[in-house]
């Protein structure tokens, strides 16, 4: 057993470290409270002790990655003052609790408690997992513990002399994680976010939560912020902008954000609306019926959504709506509890007896018995005496009730007038409203209700097939659609063709991704209107944003081990890779390989084409192979790089001269600069004698670049001229004789001092 104070090694039966004579005791991972060592389950919450040490559960395995990230920091106001008034065990025993609370809270939004220390916790959003949401997750994490500590404060104040109270600093940004990086920054990570969060959480006062620029971006709609005055904090040459988190805003989703701030015109989905229109016109006559509208993230399941409501918006139809939270999977009944807030109109800052007249005065207008259906609606409402502990029933009787209460409202309330109900996002909802859903699903056909529900391919509905079920299925745009989209996004139809390939390439009909890429473009200073928009900057310094790699991330992150390793290596080979290069690289057990790649082609991440062992596989979206390789540590990268190209020349030696081009690439990455420009000669050479003399020109190039971060030998600088006179030729047969003197001028004076003046007066 390890000493708590310092780390040392401490032969088990011992009572105190025999290096620094700390008492030894086992810190409980779950509620963070002292046991004595021959304890092997928690004395405060029971615990398992025995299972992994308090380090193993805070930092988990996990291979060295390039995250981005969410970290939190938050710590308690006056702890200092309260282990000078305070017992060290009265102090002990209040941050166990406190700390306990926090794990929970942190827990709820599948975050990660990084490590306690002293009076302060650090936690992690998008480590190890991502998610599409995580500064939200944090900054909503953040506003809890706030409270929680606030509501238990009463109970020391009179005791510690003042209030108890967290401050909160959170950051959003690139971390590098991994075993291998534990000493070098806080448990295995280093980046500049860790450490601004840090700085932001002491610069926050009492009950304040601050907030870093790239968190403020992600969660700007999702609350209320004030912008403050840029602060000049450690370690940062320029002040830097923070923002004091003040309230919830109304939105809750990506599209109800979106939508404040102004949607494009819809494009290419007329028919799939005219699909819901028609279906709720034979919902009017009496004819109920479900539609569930399926797409993979970012194709506008909402949007169509939002469109239906919109052309609804004058009938006398009750639209009610539902939503299903990521973060809310573990909590029953949200989307119905969504469904019965907007039947009763019932807001945030009602308290339970507004909430309680609210239901009644409905339940009279729906005609609904009031015996049999309020205690079961209050008890969903979470109001204070609801009177359901007053009737007995098992706790499947109890759910049974419920469910033919809420059936009571809705089929009632559609006798009054149509009923929509929307569900959205089926792919996160718990099964007891799944459940209740199933249930009304039964009951559709003959009443005037109209059931929608989104969700994603993966999700699979427990209702089975129904006559008077339809399911639209949403593709991505088409190219002209996608245009017609960066058209009303940039505001105007002239637009240079290198960007609209660039654009279209990229997010490949997805409009999300066309939305957020053009968006990232613009404030990057990447593209500029001059006669028209164009590119401003190189290709290469375009960076993915980062709502774009959350979404795509969320996916990846929840693939097995094993199948997104593969994934990795996929990313270095290519876009399109090979059963039989990848089986070479990884060095698998064929059946083992088998398994992680129908693991991927089942997420549909990579399309499969062929049948082994001659199958390619195809990223389904450029995108994810960006992001999935950008994931990849720069070191493990280039020596990936180098295992694909050593692949390669073993595969392919008869056909070697196929791949110059992709070996000449996967050398430069993996700056192995003796094969690149081999490679990269070659690959010119080909070029040449087919008379593509711009592809001759770039490998020629890229040749030079290898050759110039080589040693400076003697031998190299004769490779430089030759390199370089080669580029001057390929200039001069495309006519361009100003260009063929730029890179013949530097060496023409090493070339008399090397006495290598042959390859000169060639050109």
């Amino acid at each position: 057993m390890k000493c708590p104070k310092c780390q040392t090694e401490t032969p088990k039966g011992k009572k105190f470290c025999g290096q620094c004579g700390a008492k030894m005791e086992r810190i409980c991972p779950q509620c963070h409270s002292y046991n004595p060592p021959q304890f092997k389950f928690c004395g405060e919450c029971g615990h398992n002790l025995t299972g992994p040490t308090e380090k193993e559960m805070k930092v988990p395995a996990l291979d060295s990655e390039r995250k981005h990230a969410t970290v939190l920091f938050s710590d308690l106001v006056g702890y200092t003052a309260m282990t000078e008034k305070l017992d060290p065990e009265d102090v002990k025993e209040i941050m166990s609790r406190i700390f306990g609370e926090i794990a929970q809270v942190v827990t709820k939004y599948e975050g990660f408690i990084e490590r306690f220390f002293g009076d302060e916790v650090m936690a992690l959003f998008g480590v190890p997992k991502a998610h599409e949401d995580d500064p939200v997750r944090a900054i909503r994490a953040a506003r809890e513990i706030h409270h929680m500590v606030e509501g238990m404060s009463p109970k020391y104040e009179a005791t510690i002399g003042h209030p108890l109270a967290m401050h909160t600093g959170i950051n959003t940004g690139l971390l590098v994680t991994g075993d291998e990086y534990i000493g070098k920054g806080r448990h295995g990570l280093t980046g500049d976010a860790v450490n601004l969060a840090s700085r932001l959480a002491k610069l926050a006062q009492a009950g304040e939560t601050l907030v870093g620029q790239d968190t403020y971006r992600h969660a700007e709609g999702y609350f209320i912020f004030e912008q403050l005055e840029p602060k000049r904090v450690k370690g940062k040459e320029k002040s830097v902008r923070a923002y004091q988190v003040i309230a919830p805003s109304t939105p809750r989703t990506r599209f109800d954000v979106s939508a404040e701030r102004g949607l494009t015109p819809l494009v290419g989905r007329k028919r799939e609306l005219e699909q819901l229109k028609d279906g709720f016109e034979r919902c009017k006559a009496g004819r109920g019926e479900a539609f569930s509208i399926v797409s993979e993230a970012g194709l506008g399941k909402s949007r169509l959504l939002y469109e239906f409501r919109k052309a609804v918006a004058k009938e006398k139809v009750t639209f009610l709506e539902g939503k299903c939270l990521s973060y809310s999977k573990g909590a029953a009944y949200q989307p119905v509890i969504d469904i019965l807030k907007s039947t009763f109109d019932i807001m945030e800052v009602d308290g339970d007896s507004e909430v309680r007249e609210k239901v009644i005065k409905e339940l009279k207008v729906l005609g609904v018995d009031e015996t049999s259906t309020l205690p079961y609606l209050l008890e969903l409402l979470s109001v204070k005496d609801s009177g359901i502990d007053r009737i007995s029933m098992s706790p499947e009787g109890k759910k049974e009730r419920i469910m033919e209460a809420l059936k009571r409202i809705v089929l009632r309330g559609s006798e009054i007038r149509p009923l929509i109900m929307a569900i959205e996002d089926l792919h996160w909802i718990d099964k007891s409203s799944e459940d209740v859903f199933k249930e009304l699903l039964d009951s559709l056909s003959g009443a005037r209700i109209f059931l929608i529900f989104t969700y994603r391919p993966e999700y699979v509905p427990s209702w089975g097939v129904k006559s008077y079920h339809s399911q639209i299925n949403l593709n991505r745009l088409s190219e002209r659609e996608s245009l017609s989209m960066l058209n009303h996004l940039l505001g105007t139809p002239d637009i240079d063709s290198a960007l609209e390939e660039l654009v279209t390439g990229k997010t490949e009909g997805a409009p999300f991704f066309i939305e957020e890429f053009i968006k990232s473009l613009k404030d990057l200073g990447i593209i500029e209107k001059r006669d028209k928009y164009c590119l401003a900057k190189n290709v290469e310094d375009i960076t993915i944003p980062s709502t774009i790699q959350d979404v795509i991330m969320a996916r990846v992150d929840a693939l097995p081990g094993g199948a997104k390793e593969v994934l990795q290596v996929g990313s270095v080979i290519e876009r399109e890779f090979s059963y039989e290069l990848t089986k070479y690289v990884m060095d698998l057990p064929e059946q083992k390989l088998l398994a992680h790649l129908s693991s991927l082609r089942d997420s549909e991440l990579i399309y499969e084409r062929g049948i082994i062992p001659q199958s390619t596989y195809i990223f389904k979206h450029a995108l994810t192979q960006d992001v999935v390789y950008d994931s990849i540590l720069i070191k493990k990268r280039k020596h990936l790089h180098e295992q694909v190209g050593d692949a390669i020349e073993e595969l392919y030696t008869d056909s070697i001269h196929e791949h110059y081009e992709v070996l000449a690439e996967h050398y430069i990455a993996s700056e192995n600069y003796e094969k690149g420009a081999a490679y990269s000669s070659l690959a010119g050479n080909r070029a040449e004698s087919s008379a593509s003399f711009p592809d001759a020109i770039a490998y020629a190039k890229k040749r030079i670049a290898c050759l110039e971060k080589s040693p400076k030998t003697e031998e190299t600088q004769k490779r430089i001229i030759d390199a370089r006179t080669k580029l001057g030729y390929y200039y001069i047969r495309m006519d361009y004789f100003a260009e063929a003197k730029k890179p013949i001028d530097p060496i023409v004076d090493l070339a008399r001092n090397c006495q290598y003046n042959s390859k000169l007066t060639e050109i």
